[in-house]
Order: C-alpha cells, then structure tokens, then sequence
C-alpha cells in the first residue's frame, strides 16, 4: 500500500490511512468493509514498525 493512500469516506475522509485511528482500521477490517484490505495493510505495516523496534526476543 501507497503511504499517500487516502480516506474517502466517513469521519476521516481526506486522511492518509497511515493516520487513521487503529480503532478505525480495527472497525474496517472486523466489518469486513470493502477497503478492509487497505486497513490490515496499514495495520500490518505499523506492527513491523513496532517489531523492528522492539523484537520480542529482546530482554528488558
């Protein structure tokens, strides 16, 4: 998925999926809406951000 993907419909229209609400991509995808797969994509992406930052084989 483009980062530059925008939102074209509801309270966030005109946003970049990359700053939607993850409660918002969360009702997408478990709504099966028609730009559920767009969500998990952006869903997705920001779970690797967060797994190259912290793997979870790294110790505290």
């Amino acid at each position: 998925m483009d980062t530059n993907t925008i939102c074209d419909f509801g309270l966030h229209k005109g946003e970049r999926y990359t700053e939607l609400p993850i409660s918002f991509l969360n009702w997408m995808i478990a709504a099966n809406h028609h730009h559920a797969p767009l969500a998990m994509a952006e869903v997705e992406r920001r779970m690797a951000a967060v797994e190259r930052v912290c793997p979870e084989n790294q110790e505290f």
